[in-house]
């Protein structure tokens, strides 16, 4: 019998295992040949400043993600497909017909659910590393180590009494310190105990959902580390039990990474405020000394442009010839400090910053943490832009850097080294006043800065409005729109494609991180793209409020949750039977993956145009896109074609609807 096995493998044995690799190389296959060109780009992206950008580089000869991309192709139908392993020197191995098991025995259900946890984990350290970073920064605020203060006052009392802290003769800084040292032990705990966050802050119906499953976590720390010896050489063999730990990443991920990193720059920062402010290229200035924030940790962002706005460094600039110093985002350091501070004008998500940096008006790129692709070097040396890099965890070769330590113990030195940021970057606008500018005319007006604290004072009180409006059908479902932009797709087209169907078929938008970008851009975050609504959901706007409604940054999931949850609330029932969604269209990184699959640990069910790397298993793809709507009641919904999936949105939201008894 033995024999009988081993010949099998070698010889037609392939019947016997539960993948058709034809089947998922056909689909794979398929799949590959839709995927976007530069040319579809320069032709088929909805900003107009993006396709002229890409023009005016293929005429310089400065080439982008774009053209990469299009040099990968054919990409590698293995590594689509998440049945190509690289975890230990037996191989690499890849799942074939001829050699359905790895040197160890590993078979592709296996491959592709140990590839998908260390996808999670990865989610869970980026998004973790931020939260931790402003989570030791408020510590230090708190006890008087970092010359900061503790902006977010109301909200430090709130979160205090949530976690269950005698208030009583304490002042906000003690407070603070007790939460961030909650925030911090939830992030890094050891020895098994209680999730404080995940018990104070998590519906009751999810923490029995989580429990009963054995899903809950023990902290970041030990699950991220618990992933990677899970998934090293020989040891989880079950595919089903690596995706129990993919689960629970999740979980590790919304509790932690986002709901604790967003109560730490809540508390540190304050909440959102409302505000209108331009986007897009076309608000670029060609006067000024010109600073773009890139990255996703906010503490020397949000300094850097509090000094600049001091008096010494406004007359130091006018000296040099500026009219001032103005600041432009890219990703979510842009957008933490758009809306907490105003006058930062948002210009693009990471795939389009190499555009942004070739218009040449850019003095000064900041950089911090995550989604800064190396290839911004490349075009910054074209253009004399100043890259200045601020994290050990995200170095450049060739850019300057002027950053604080790793362990962060001279963050008491932020003042200092924002001076040196700022001088910099007026001694780069008096060295480029010969480099070309190339401006595309195209700007707009967007309103930013929603939360629930806003949406509550807006409806005079609390959201309870828009559950009215949710159960009598003047709003179909609400959905929360986020995640990356994709090469793979045409670059931000998916995301407005879905919003405009949607839209017409009275469904709100809630929107944050990446794919708020073209919302902004594109005039879908003011008041006047009513006019793109169908009838109920124009009249439920009225003339005041935006049919996307910008939360902030990717963390801000954290708000938009809260608000849905609220809204749940009023209407009676948990989010998983409402026609509630998270739409990450064109999802392109490891956060992606943790914050679809973070909705989904909430009951949320998640669309996209994106595949994850599962068609090689069917177990794994199987359970992901259906499989756990039976445990979580909420699954994966996944289709190249933006027309399809938003067709599975309107189709699911009135399904829900009509289970709900609703009109």
């Amino acid at each position: 019998m033995c024999g009988d096995n081993h010949s099998h493998e070698h010889g037609h044995g392939h019947h016997h295992h539960d993948n058709d690799f034809t089947d998922y190389k056909d689909a794979v296959k398929a799949y590959r040949e839709s995927f976007a060109s530069k040319e579809d780009v320069m032709n088929h992206a909805p900003d107009p400043a993006v396709r002229e950008m890409l023009k005016y580089m293929d005429e310089q000869g400065v080439e982008n993600c774009f053209d990469r991309f299009d040099k990968q192709k054919p990409h590698c139908t293995f590594g689509l497909a998440g049945v190509c392993c690289r975890i230990c020197s037996l191989g690499p191995c890849k799942i074939t017909e001829r050699s359905p098991r790895g040197t160890c025995g590993a078979n592709a259900d296996l491959i592709v659910a140990r590839n998908m946890v260390r996808s999670a984990a990865g989610g869970v350290a980026g998004h973790g590393a931020r939260a931790r970073e402003v989570m030791l920064t408020m510590k230090k605020a708190a006890e008087g180590n970092v010359d900061l203060p503790i902006v977010g006052k109301d909200k430090v009392m709130g979160v205090a009494k949530a976690y269950g802290l005698k208030t009583e003769g304490k002042t906000i800084e003690a407070l603070a310190g007790e939460i961030a040292d909650i925030l911090l032990e939830d992030m890094s705990r050891t020895v098994p105990g209680t999730h404080k966050t995940l018990k104070a802050i998590a519906p009751a119906e999810r923490q029995k959902v989580w429990e009963e499953l054995g899903l809950t976590p023990i902290s970041s720390y030990h699950e991220v580390f618990e992933a990677l010896h899970q998934t090293t050489v020989g040891t989880q063999g079950d595919w089903r039990k690596a995706m129990d730990h993919f689960l629970r990443l999740g979980l590790t991920f919304s509790m932690n990474s986002v709901v604790g990193g967003s109560i730490a720059q809540d508390c540190l920062y304050g909440v959102p405020r409302r505000s209108t402010i331009k986007a897009n290229l076309g608000a670029l200035k060609t006067d000024t000394v010109n600073i773009a924030i890139h990255g996703h940790a906010p503490m020397m962002a949000m300094k850097v442009i509090e000094t600049a706005r001091t008096d010494k460094f406004v007359k130091m600039a006018e000296e040099a010839g500026a009219k001032g110093i103005q600041f432009y985002g890219i990703c979510c350091s842009g957008l933490s400090s758009m809306y907490r501070l105003g006058g930062v004008i948002p210009l693009s998500n990471a795939n389009g910053s190499e555009l942004v940096v070739a218009t040449g008006a850019l003095d000064l790129w900041l950089a911090d943490i995550q989604e800064v692709f190396p290839g911004i070097m490349d075009v910054a040396n074209c253009y004399k832009t100043v890259v200045v890099t601020t994290n050990e965890s995200n170095r450049l070769p060739g850019a300057e850097h002027i950053g604080y330590k790793r362990d962060l113990e001279d963050l008491d030195k932020l003042p200092e080294l924002a001076e040196k940021i700022v001088t910099r970057a007026i001694e780069s606008f008096t060295n480029r006043r010969d480099v070309k500018r190339h401006i595309p005319p195209y700007e707009m007006e967007a309103q930013v800065g929603f939360g629930l604290e806003v949406l509550s004072e807006h409806f005079g009180g609390s959201v309870e409005p828009i559950a009215k409006a949710l159960k009598d059908g003047r709003i179909r479902g609400i959905i929360n729109l986020a995640g990356c932009t994709n090469t793979r797709i045409v670059f931000e087209k998916a995301i407005v494609d879905i919003v405009d169907i949607l839209l017409k078929n009275n469904i709100l938008v809630f929107t944050n991180g990446c794919a708020s970008f073209p919302m902004a851009k594109l005039g879908y975050c003011r008041p006047e793209a009513r006019e793109k609504c169908g009838d109920s959901l124009k009249v439920f706007l009225g003339d005041n409020l935006p049919p996307v409604l910008h939360f902030g940054e990717c963390i801000d999931n954290a708000h938009a949750v809260g608000t849905f949850a609220t809204i749940a609330g009023f209407a009676g029932h948990p989010i998983k039977d409402l026609p509630f969604a998270e739409v990450t269209p064109e999802w392109s990184n490891e956060k992606g993956v943790g914050a679809a699959l973070a909705f989904r640990m909430l009951g949320f069910d998640s669309y996209h145009c994106v595949h994850a790397p599962v068609q090689g298993s069917k177990k794994v793809r199987d359970f992901l896109y259906g499989g756990t709507r039976d445990i979580l009641g909420s699954c994966m919904n996944v289709d190249p074609d933006p027309q399809k999936v938003a067709a599975m949105i309107i189709n699911d939201f009135e399904a829900a609807r009509k289970k709900l008894g609703w009109a």
